[in-house]
């Protein structure tokens, strides 16, 4: 009977330490979305394809460097890297897919193409060599984006306007009255700073929202246009809720964007990152100038965060150098058409195969109770096995 009593009082308690040790474990990141993404996110790389024939001129190798010297992968500030397509060599098969789709351009030729990932490249924006730089020149609303999301906004709502103006201005009101109800009702997720949901960044953690206008004549909105999941006509009001390292969760066309949206859209973004693999969460990451892992670490980038970018990067199809003499240059050999797709799908796999320290912690922990129950049933039913007997 004192065995048995024992039993009784025990098993309250381990059952509460099991539902403990299940929560830990559902919940091993509590760090909003939004934030994880800030963090440990890579942004992911634009490909400039500049299509020439045969060796390039002195001017237009000056023009090429200058380029690469503005990507991040050599230590530039622009998520984005350069490749040279000789036509007049074999090119490899998505090179050559994009070259045939052009009618008759003017070499060098640029083509700007958006991470594809598993929804394709798509083109946000074709010229001649000589017109990227004014072109693509940076915008005040990009680095005031950039600020912002450096800043602790959680969400930035970019507001691309169409030349409809009534239009932008209805969605201008209509998120505008939406963010203090949401900012007041949304709550961050219990257990951020505890033990595997650690902040990385010394930045304000909080539900803010914002809202970015944007004029229509700007890279920001040709990039929202190439993303749209539909027709987009120079109207139409897009709406792009960006988070992170300026990732875009979607493209919201005026007429699909409403108050269930916008709260849905932030309840997401401000809830626990269950998914911790970029390549199988939504969204798009946008061309902008910035050195992420500096600005938000310094030189003291956490030993975590370079790995998961080192990972990222050796996923990345390899980038050519520009040759600085008058060597020809040619295009990249052996690129796999879908890079992207195959650098989700190992991200993925990796992830199943290898779990964090964290899960591991956890995995632990799990075992550990499961084998305390087991042996609490088992003492418990020969108690009891034992108690009939001498009733008998």
């Amino acid at each position: 009977m004192t065995v048995l009593r024992y039993t009784s009082y025990i098993r309250p308690f381990a059952m509460l330490f099991t539902l403990a040790v299940l929560a830990g474990n559902a919940s091993a990141c509590s760090v909003p979305v939004f934030r994880y993404a800030l963090e440990r996110w890579q942004a992911d790389l634009y490909e400039v394809d500049v299509f020439h024939r045969g060796p390039l001129t002195p001017e237009q190798r000056a023009a090429m460097s200058a380029l690469e010297d503005r990507s991040q992968v050599n230590g530039g500030d622009l998520n984005w890297e350069i490749v040279p397509c000789d036509v007049a060599d074999d090119l490899a098969p998505d090179l050559q897919t994009v070259w045939d789709g052009l009618t008759d351009p003017a070499l060098p030729f640029v083509v700007l193409r958006s991470p594809g990932g598993r929804q394709g490249s798509p083109i946000v924006w074709t010229g001649p060599l000589s017109a990227i730089e004014s072109t693509l020149a940076v915008s005040r609303a990009e680095r005031e984006l950039a600020r912002r999301l450096l800043s602790g906004d959680a969400v930035v709502w970019l507001v691309l306007r169409g030349t409809d103006q009534s239009q932008a201005d209805r969605v201008v009101t209509l998120l505008t009255e939406q963010f203090p109800t949401l900012m007041e009702e949304i709550e961050l997720p219990a257990g951020v700073g505890l033990p595997g949901s650690e902040l990385l960044a010394r930045i304000p953690l909080g539900v803010r929202f914002s809202l970015l206008e944007v004029a229509a004549d700007s890279g920001l909105r040709r990039t929202a246009v190439a993303r749209s999941a539909q027709p987009v006509d120079e109207q139409t009001t897009l709406v792009v809720p960006v988070f992170g390292r300026g990732r875009g969760a979607q493209v919201l066309t005026a007429e699909e964007l409403d108050a269930d949206v916008i709260a849905d859209l932030s309840r997401f973004l401000c809830g626990a990152c269950s998914c911790q693999v970029k390549q199988l969460n939504p969204g798009f990451d946008l061309l902008l100038p910035v050195s992420w892992d500096e600005r938000l670490y310094g030189d003291d980038v956490p030993a975590e965060v370079l790995a998961d970018a080192t990972a990222t990067n050796a996923d990345e199809p390899t980038l050519v150098a520009i040759p600085a003499g008058p060597a020809k240059v040619t295009s990249m050999e052996a690129r796999p058409a879908t890079a992207a797709d195959e650098a989700a799908n190992r991200a993925a796999a990796q992830t199943e195969t290898t779990p964090s320290p964290v899960q591991v912690k956890n995995d632990w922990y799990l075992l550990g109770t499961c084998v305390l129950i087991v042996g609490l049933v088992y003492v418990w039913r020969r108690q009891a096995s034992w108690s009939r007997r001498n009733s008998e």
